[in-house]
């Protein structure tokens, strides 16, 4: 049988705080330990598999371990901990909550599991190390304090706010000040940095790989799913051992952004001096990876513009190349979301050019199917690399009309339907044969804009057969082939 400890500390009415030291804690599943104005100084392992409460006070690991099991009670309260030595030391919480961490342990600290902070996460000595799979969190109240090159949170350090007015906010002192400009929404902030990891804490261009990027990234994510209304002022900072040799007294600084998770890069901002380590952009998307390179090392295979506009029920898409290196083609892709993206054209690119070129593609009457679209390039080069554009997004003023796309064409074992309908309801989609009887029907409902059915044509025999989609008084005919 496994035994337990209890060990309650009061404060009370004593005119100093309780003192009590101890060579290892170990909290069984029945026991109780409570702080509530006093001081607790273990010299050893801390191992919480019961409840563990600090209404205040302080405790004080020495040379050992901080571990809350899986199950584990443990109440943050307003205290304090405090890891002390030289050995490395392991703090895993299990995604507990603390109010106030101090690290003074010249080995560092090594996260075990998620953990929260709520009020102070203080570096006095040694780096907080986590992993590309942990994270260590702050609450909207926490602040992380006296990170320097010698001691700051390499991985993973988060935290999310709710922003509004047009102060500037500064996100719990981790390098990110955002003015939201009087806009209001939910923002997460992902800080990874110190760990050498491409593609999570620094970027590279994915055709070069040695142009590459600080080590350190924002990886930004909101409650508004792709653009803020007006763009932000955001600030970035970093320290000088993220540089990962990039000099930036003798080049400028560059901002770059990602929306495909470093697949590729687009410039935020243009150049700017990076020898103080902060720089402000204005970016119009926030849904995004940042990062820093000096302005002589880009980090993408860079598109100089790509516009998207609306002609009446068409989408206009144009887009220019400073230069081409053995480029095969350009895919569009269209989505109805911003998420699940369908290829709907390829336009053969230069192959090798160092002059500047344009090119252009033409949705037809893609208003006709959804009021908003979102469009980016695929760009592929002979040798099978890719990368992918900014993402552009295309409203459309008119009313959706009633209609539906049919592919492919002719049908083979199944048949994609677009259907554009201006109001929901149910849906009657047939198969009418030659001789104008009915083989085939499902009754379905669709939402307003644009909703994909896929169709199980299997059973048709080859010929020419007439679709009728029918909602209301709304009805459309289609010829199609099965062969």
């Amino acid at each position: 049988m496994r035994t337990t400890a209890f060990l309650a500390l009061l404060g009370g009415s004593v005119a100093r705080p309780l003192s009590s030291q101890a060579q290892a804690l170990y909290i069984g599943p029945n026991g109780i330990v409570g702080i509530t104005d006093s001081v607790l100084y273990v010299r050893g392992n801390v191992m919480n598999d019961g409840r563990f409460s600090m209404v205040k006070g302080r405790l004080f690991v020495d040379e050992g371990d901080l571990l809350s099991a899986a199950g584990s009670n443990w109440t943050a309260g307003l205290g304090t901990i405090v890891l002390m030595g030289t050995a490395s030391h392991s703090l895993s919480m299990n995604g507990a909550t603390m109010h106030n961490l101090r690290l003074n342990n010249t080995g560092g600290t090594v996260l075990g599991s998620n953990a929260t902070v709520k009020g102070a996460l203080v570096l006095d000595q040694g780096h907080l190390n986590t992993t590309t799979a942990l994270s260590m969190t702050l609450t909207p109240t926490g602040k992380v304090y006296k990170e320097t090159n010698d001691h700051y949170v390499k991985g993973s350090l988060r935290q999310t706010q709710t922003v509004a007015g047009s102060a500037p906010i500064d996100f719990g002192r981790m390098g990110f000040v955002l003015n939201p400009q009087n806009q209001a929404f939910t923002l997460q902030v992902d800080r990874r940095t110190g760990v050498n990891q491409p593609n999570y804490s620094f970027g590279q261009n994915p055709l070069l790989s040695g142009n590459q990027g600080i080590d350190r990234m924002w990886v930004l994510s909101t409650s508004n799913r792709l653009n803020p209304a007006t763009p932000v002022t955001v600030t970035l900072s970093w320290l000088s051992d993220n540089d990962r040799t990039l000099n930036f007294g003798a080049s400028m600084a560059q901002v770059w952004r990602s929306t495909n998770q470093g697949l590729s890069w687009v410039r935020e901002g243009g150049p700017q001096s990076g020898v103080a380590r902060a720089l402000t952009i204005t970016p119009t998307v926030l849904n995004a990876w940042f990062t820093v390179s000096t302005a002589d090392t880009p980090l993408p295979v860079e598109l100089t513009d790509f516009t998207a506009t609306a002609r009446q029920l068409d989408a206009v898409l144009k887009w220019s190349t400073a230069s081409e290196l053995h480029s095969a083609w350009f895919a569009v892709e269209r989505s109805w979301t911003g998420l699940d993206w369908r290829e709907i054209s390829r336009i053969p690119a230069a192959g090798t050019s160092s002059k500047p070129l344009s090119y252009s593609a033409t949705d037809v009457q893609v208003g006709a199917q959804h009021a908003e679209v979102y469009y980016r390039l695929h760009q592929i080069d002979l040798d099978g690399t890719s990368a992918y554009s900014m993402l552009r997004s295309v409203q459309f003023a008119k009313t959706i009309a009633f209609g539906v796309v049919a592919y492919p064409v002719p049908m083979q074992e199944f048949l994609t339907l677009d259907l554009s309908t201006p109001s929901a309801g149910p849906v009657a989609i047939e198969f009418y044969d030659a001789t104008g009887r009915l083989v085939l029907s499902q009754n379905s409902s669709a939402l307003s804009g644009t909703t994909r059915y896929q169709m199980d044509v299997k059973s048709l025999a080859s010929g020419i057969y007439s679709l009728r989609v029918r909602q209301g008084a709304n009805e459309v005919r289609r010829k199609l082939q099965r062969l």
